[in-house]
């Protein structure tokens, strides 16, 4: 967050100003007047200060201080001592000063550069009058830096509908951003900074710099479009990556992405830009919305639906979503296949064209995940247990290395003589006794003990469901009239709410999608958690896992839950034939029912 105050150089050098504070006043008619402007910076100096996320940025924003401020003296160093000479240095001229671009990076070099250019804006708008918002002053607590050149007042309305872009440094951003330019919305793009930078450094560099330079080279090539930086770490921090450290602590598998996108870039952005008055939101997700029918207020109903690309459709990661955060939202790439929007950023001449598509979690990089893990977490090693007769066949360094239905990565920690008897998928894990339990017949059909794995990889309890439409579907409703359909009222409780629905169902991100049925738990109030039974076996059910629930026609996506550790407290139960399981699992719900105040994912 740059803060640019100009300050007279004496008394009678400099013309007097409307205000010593950014965006306000100023003595030329004409923003464009350079001359006029450099003449009037000639009699002041300029004051840096501002904040920082990282410690490096905030060095360097120190540096910079002294690069255009130079204490108000003059120096052989060639520093600037007014701000008409802090408006004469082009790029990476201030690093060069300092003596410092041999040894910063290029996304460094490159943000260094853009501080002076947002403190060279803040001068000439101080001198030359103009935006009097402060939208530079930051947002929510983070950095709001304007890549554009242009001057573009977004508060002028035109008539033209505004919107504010999620802009990623990929291509399907970019090119959902010149799409919506091509249809003659007013855009705003913004970057969010959520890397932990700090804190995970020293795994490898620091992606967002390279990004950030690649959105600025977009907004530049599209016409100068207004770019601005949220920072949104902290909020990053607690609301994805504690939950994504605690299940992972706990043995569950979570999935950071679903996370991300309802509490942050559709949640914690919307609260950033409040006040704002953006119609919408555009992000560059594969996913399509259509309204249909009304809620109970009287409000359009926005269904989510899948993308036809089944490789690149993003319904999965967005089925945590509500309606009022469906409701700002735009899709531009919905209706688009990957090869089209390849295509297109050809058309554009995107300066990242040929940039691969990113892979992994949003916040990790090229960071591997489980370096991720083990900053975190670290290692607690446990016995890895045969599920045929429980004997001690390795020893794993730590529970969260290792998912359900994964074959990779078990080999090494196998004893010797047991590796060759593999191959071994991992089928549970017990957080009690800090144990992997693995299986070398965990898909042979036709060995002996491969049944036992049947239940566990075809059915399972889902918890914490969230209906998109608002409400529990109507092909889970009974009638409304209260019939039972036939069945029998159990003692002290009235007819039955629901019934068993079938679904096209994905237990992940891909094109893979079954058929399944849900039976909402009739125990659980609003019909947040039932029993799925897929159709077909899959390959790895664990708890943590986003269990999505689409249409019979596997097009709309209607919600999403959770899968629950009762899936595998049965299965060790039946397979293990240790008692104390079940009395764990009533521990944990005793537990769950007295502490209200935890957050539930």
């Amino acid at each position: 967050n740059v803060r640019t105050t100009l300050v007279p150089s004496s008394e009678d050098a400099a013309p007097s100003l409307a205000s010593g504070s950014y965006g306000v006043g100023g003595v030329c008619d004409d923003d464009d007047d350079d001359d006029m402007i450099r003449e009037a910076a000639s009699g002041y100096r300029v004051v840096l200060d501002g904040d920082a996320d990282a410690l490096l940025s905030r060095g360097l924003l120190s540096l910079l201080s002294d690069a255009l401020g130079g204490g108000g003296e003059e120096g052989e160093d060639g520093t600037p001592t007014t701000a008409a000479d802090a408006l004469s240095l082009e790029g990476r001229d201030a690093a060069e000063l300092l003596g410092v671009r041999s040894v910063l990076s290029e996304g460094r070099n490159d943000g260094l550069a853009s501080m002076t250019a947002v403190a060279q804006g803040q001068i000439r708008r101080l001198l030359g009058g103009g935006d009097s918002s402060g939208k530079e002053d930051g947002i929510d607590g983070g950095v709001a830096e304007s890549a554009s050149s242009s001057g573009t007042d977004q508060d002028e309305d035109d008539g033209r509908p505004t919107v504010a872009v999620l802009l990623s440094g990929g291509v399907d951003s970019s090119v959902a951003l010149r799409l919506l330019l091509r249809q003659n919305y007013r855009v705003t793009a913004f970057y969010l900074r959520i890397w932990l930078e700090d804190e995970l450094s020293h795994l490898g560099q620091c992606p967002w710099e390279d990004d950030y330079a690649v959105c600025r080279a977009v907004c530049e090539e599209a016409g100068d479009v207004p770019l601005e930086t949220v920072s949104l770490q902290d909020q990053y921090r607690d609301r994805v990556v504690s939950y994504t450290v605690d299940d992972a602590r706990r043995g569950r598998t979570p999935n950071p992405d679903v996370v991300c996108n309802s509490r942050i870039k559709f949640g914690c952005f919307y609260d950033a830009i409040e006040g704002r008055n953006f119609d919408y939101v555009a992000s560059g997700h594969y996913a399509r919305l259509e309204e249909g029918g009304t809620d109970s207020d009287g409000n359009a109903i926005v269904r989510l639906h899948r993308a036809p690309d089944p490789v690149k459709d993003q319904s999965y990661f967005l089925s945590a979503l509500t309606q009022p955060q469906l409701r700002r939202v735009i899709f531009p790439l919905g209706n688009m296949l990957k090869t089209e929007v390849r295509a297109l950023a050809a058309e554009f001449e995107l300066p990242n064209r040929n940039r691969p598509d990113s892979q992994g979690l949003c916040f990790l990089g090229k960071v591997k995940f489980d370096e991720f893990l083990s900053a975190y977490l670290g290692d607690d090693p446990g016995d890895i247990l045969d599920a045929a007769d429980n004997r001690i066949i390795g020893r794993h360094n730590g529970l969260w290395y290792h998912t359900v239905g994964q074959r990779r990565g078990i080999g090494p920690v196998l004893h010797p003589v047991e590796s060759s008897k593999g191959p071994w998928y991992v089928v549970a894990k017990d957080p009690r006794r800090n144990a992997v339990i693995v299986s070398n017949r965990y898909y042979d059909e036709e060995e002996e003990g491969a049944a036992a794995f049947d239940k566990a990889r075809s059915d399972f309890y889902v918890e914490d469901i969230t209906w998109i439409g608002g409400t529990v579907p109507s092909m889970l409703r009974r009638a409304e009239d209260g019939g039972s359909d036939g069945e029998e009222e159990e003692e002290g409780r009235g007819p039955p709410l629901w019934r068993e629905g079938h679904f096209d169902i994905k237990i992940r991100h891909g094109p893979n999608i079954v058929g399944g049925s849900l039976s909402l738990d009739e125990s659980i109030p609003g019909g947040t958690a039932g029993n799925v039974r897929l159709d077909a076996k899959d390959k790895g059910l664990a708890p943590g896992q986003f269990c999505v629930f689409y249409d019979e026609q596997g097009d709309e996506c209607l919600g999403s839950g959770i899968i629950s550790e009762r899936h595998w407290a049965t299965f060790l139960s039946d397979n293990n034939n240790d008692d104390d399981v079940e009395k764990e699992e009533e521990e944990e719900e005793k537990e769950e029912e007295g502490g209200g105040d935890e957050e539930t994912t």
